[in-house]
């Protein structure tokens, strides 16, 4: 279990880092859909507007609550997200997995600071970003890039004791301070937020 070495606002701050990330990488996809650079159907277009307005909704109750993003400059580890389907696919699948086990690993440091409230909010966001993980192994398996079913766990992966030390994994894979391309939050088109509802916790 995640002992308490690290604040709230730093929890915080990591969370609102994450959640630009994901906008803007989702933004990127989107235009490079509408530039007929990424071979995304319309299904998936539809997806990901979703999922990306969803990431804006947690990114804009985060730092109405004052948290304060690391950095909202990235860096695209491998070009080929933005180009070639299965490793855009396989790439959103990776990150949700990370953010699933941030909020999991917030919540437990929140439980363990005495925020049942905070500890309610970590798991109403992992629970949406578990949605989208699903979403995306289950356009994955139609496409033939993966195999098995969309809703393959019981028990979502425990893979960080901290949240900074999902901060660190996105690092080391390259989408902070890495050596690919730049983008910046919001990247690509506006949010679109149809069909979205509970925007707020």
């Amino acid at each position: 279990m995640a002992g308490m070495c690290e604040s709230i606002p730093d929890i915080i701050n990591i969370a609102a880092t994450a959640e630009a990330l994901a906008i803007a990488a989702l933004g990127g996809a989107l235009q490079s859909a509408a530039d007929n650079t990424l071979a995304l159907n319309a299904e998936h277009v539809q997806f990901v507007t979703a999922a990306r307005a969803e990431e804006q909704a947690h990114f804009d109750y985060l730092t109405a609550a004052g948290a304060k993003p690391l950095t909202t400059t990235f860096t695209l580890p491998d070009p080929r997200i933005l180009s070639d389907v299965p490793t855009f696919l396989n790439t959103v699948i990776g990150l949700e997995e990370a953010f699933i086990a941030a909020y999991l690993a917030a919540a437990q440091e929140f439980a363990i600071a005495g925020r049942p409230d905070l500890v309610q909010l970590a798991m109403q966001v992992g629970c949406v970003e578990a949605e989208h993980r699903a979403h995306a192994r289950f356009y994955a398996i139609v496409g033939g890039v993966l195999s098995g079913v969309p809703n393959n766990v019981a028990f979502e992966k425990s893979m960080f004791t901290s949240v900074g030390a999902a901060a660190t994994a996105l690092t080391q894979l390259g989408w902070i301070g890495g050596t690919g391309p730049q983008f910046s939050y919001p990247s690509g088109p506006n949010i679109d937020y149809t069909g979205v509802t509970q925007l707020k916790p």
